[in-house]
């Protein structure tokens, strides 16, 4: 089948990092692309890592698998000499997806766990000393773009700018941060339709402020905040390899419910 690249790029992704698979008839049969980043925070010991996704046909899955990592192979040739990552996003209930990564090499075991715990207290705690209790400012779309950014530092499947657009109309979407001299030292973003429960999407935390309880602190308050709005419960979604968030989450009384998406993977050098 022949595989060939976009003409021009992609919501943000570059045109030779997509590729379209199309039968010998030209018929559509899928697409897949890649999305590289640096994730010194999450993976010390790999840091570079390369997001995979394929939309495709059964029969288009394998060349497109193969374009994307001879892709890969090339664009290492031009970034840092690092230890490196292929991953794919693959949903608890695509066991078929799921076994095909496996059966080309990957490893199936890490995961994305849903965790809940109950909003009980409607007091905001008090802000570290020397910082502000702010909203994340999102007027513009250079804001928007530029909180994204901040935010998917320490995550390992980016947030898009239309995933944040819909969930800016949601009756239960925050973006609180703490702040130090106007520079952000934490900031979360929590969405919900529905008062009884809202997602905690992401909370992060930078590295010379860890370990004093502040991204704690900062869910908390916005815990608070919905609970005065009538929010009964906060669900998350963490990566089971990260002790970190797992920390995180049991410290707020946070119980696994389920398996949410596997991250199949490789590792390269």
């Amino acid at each position: 089948m022949p595989i060939t690249n976009l003409n021009t790029p992609f919501q943000g992704i570059p045109a030779q990092d997509y590729f379209v698979s199309r039968s010998r008839d030209f018929v559509p049969m899928g697409s897949g692309y890649i999305i590289p980043s640096v994730q010194e925070d999450l993976f010390p010991e790999r840091p570079l890592q390369f997001y995979i996704h394929i939309d495709a046909q059964p029969s288009a899955r394998c060349e497109l698998l193969g374009a994307l990592l001879a892709r890969v192979t090339q664009m290492r040739e031009h970034l840092p000499p690092l230890k490196a990552r292929v991953y794919a996003n693959v949903p608890a209930n695509a066991q078929e997806l799921l076994f095909f990564y496996k059966h080309n090499g990957f490893d199936p075991t890490d995961s994305m766990d849903e965790y809940s715990y109950p909003l009980l207290s409607t007091q905001v705690p008090q802000a570290p000393v020397g910082c502000e209790f702010a909203s994340v400012p999102l007027a513009s779309v250079q804001e928007q773009q530029r909180f994204l950014q901040r935010l998917n530092q320490y995550r390992l499947t980016p947030i898009t700018h239309d995933y944040l657009a819909i969930q800016m109309q949601q009756p239960y979407f925050m973006a609180l941060g703490y702040y130090r001299g106007g520079q952000p030292v934490a900031e979360l973003l929590v969405s919900g339709a529905r008062p009884e429960a809202a997602a905690l999407v992401m909370v992060y935390v930078r590295p010379e402020a860890r370990n004093r309880g502040i991204g704690k602190a900062l869910t908390q308050s916005a815990g608070a905040l919905l609970s005065q709005n009538g929010v009964r419960k906060m669900v998350a979604q963490v990566y089971a390899s990260v002790t970190p968030q797992v920390r995180l989450i049991r410290s707020l009384g946070g119980e696994r419910n389920k398996i949410v998406a596997f991250f199949p993977s490789i590792e390269i050098g």
